[in-house]
């Protein structure tokens, strides 16, 4: 618009130059300089004859064709220089590296230019207007370069972030948005309990970095907890944090569990539909595995904690005293350990001769 509008007032400025051109050939003498007649005039003699000439008014594009008659040298290689990277700057493309890409074409444009001014034409204020454009462009530069460095995590959560996350596209901007909502990491004891069946509140989303629990039910065991899998993952549905753990939780060994606050990661995803559906997909995918595994278990028996682990005592990790109980369940549960840690047996001595029916 602005350009439009300098065109506007020079075309106009242009024609009001242009004078009338006298209808007398006597009186006349005009010389022609920039395409324009300028005309001026004589008394008139009684002798003299009159002449009409008729001559057209020369056009607006006359004027700005023969406006510049001889064009001036190409101008200084600083000139050259910054419109150079100037046109660069215009062929960034619309990623964050191109935002890099442009802020860097255009401070060296501005820089070059300004070199031009100050030591080739000596225009001040075209300095000065280049090195404001500079400070701001360094400034957005600075911002996007930050922005765009390298987002490491810890060795645990790096584990967590290419299992889990990555796979299904998360960013590690997204990623670092969900662990700003991670409340701690939790260090376990082995046998120390993490949720108590009906005593601990369902008000957080627990991931397991290392280590192994054991899911039981009124003292009987369910399934085993394995590392980057969820201890709270069918809470994560329907169930408020007012409500408690319907099983209790405890470690098998020393094991590391990133807590998150349930209620601000779910504030925190509302607003990006993508890492919702990214969320509710793990933890359902989570949650599936765990029915799959709580069903193979009680189509065998039913696993029986002893009350000596809840207080503490050295003892096998998994037994099953009663005869009637089925002569599957703790080798089930042996095979759950086997399948993620050949050597898990080694946690502790699994005797099943002691409970296996007689056929």
């Amino acid at each position: 618009m602005l350009f439009l509008s300098a065109l506007a007032i020079g075309m106009i400025t242009g024609l009001q130059n242009v004078s009338e051109v006298p209808t007398t050939e006597s009186d006349v003498e005009s010389t022609t300089d920039m395409g324009l007649l300028e005309a001026t005039s004589r008394a008139p003699t009684p002798n003299d004859f009159v002449n009409v000439t008729i001559q057209e008014r020369p056009s607006m594009w006359d004027v700005y064709l023969n406006h510049c008659p001889k064009w001036r040298p190409i101008n200084h290689i600083f000139f050259q220089t910054a419109n150079v990277f100037f046109l660069l700057s215009f062929l960034a493309p619309h990623t964050p590296s191109g935002l890099i890409w442009l802020r860097v074409a255009l401070i060296l444009g501005c820089s070059f230019s300004g070199l031009w001014a100050w030591s080739v034409e000596c225009y001040l204020d075209a300095v000065v207007w280049n090195c404001v454009f500079i400070v701001i462009n360094f400034v957005y530069f600075s911002v996007q370069f930050y922005l765009l460095r390298p987002i490491k995590f810890h060795k645990d959560i790096e584990e967590v972030y290419l299992a889990l996350f990555k796979p299904l596209r998360v960013s590690r901007l997204q990623f670092r948005r969900v662990l700003m909502c991670m409340r701690n990491v939790r260090q376990l004891k082995c046998h120390e309990l993490y949720a108590h069946e009906k005593v601990t509140k369902v008000d957080s989303l627990s991931l397991v970095l290392s280590g192994k629990l054991v899911v039981s039910q009124n003292q009987r065991a369910l399934h085993i907890v394995f590392p980057h899998h969820f201890l709270d993952s069918p809470e994560w549905f329907g169930v408020s944090t007012d409500e408690f753990f319907q099983v209790s939780i405890m470690a098998m060994e020393e094991s590391r569990v990133l807590v998150w606050h349930r209620d601000k990661l779910k504030l925190s995803i509302m607003s990006d539909g993508f890492l919702q559906a990214v969320f509710d997909h793990i933890l359902g995918r989570d949650v599936v595995h765990k029915l799959m595994q709580v069903s193979e278990t009680m189509s065998v028996s039913n696993g029986h904690l002893p009350n000596s682990y809840e207080e503490g005592e050295d003892k096998p990790m998994l037994v099953v005293k009663k005869a009637g109980d089925g002569p599957g369940i703790t080798a089930l549960l042996n095979r759950q350990l086997q399948a993620t840690d050949p050597n898990a047996w080694r946690l502790g001595r699994i005797d099943e001769t002691d409970h296996e029916t007689p056929v």
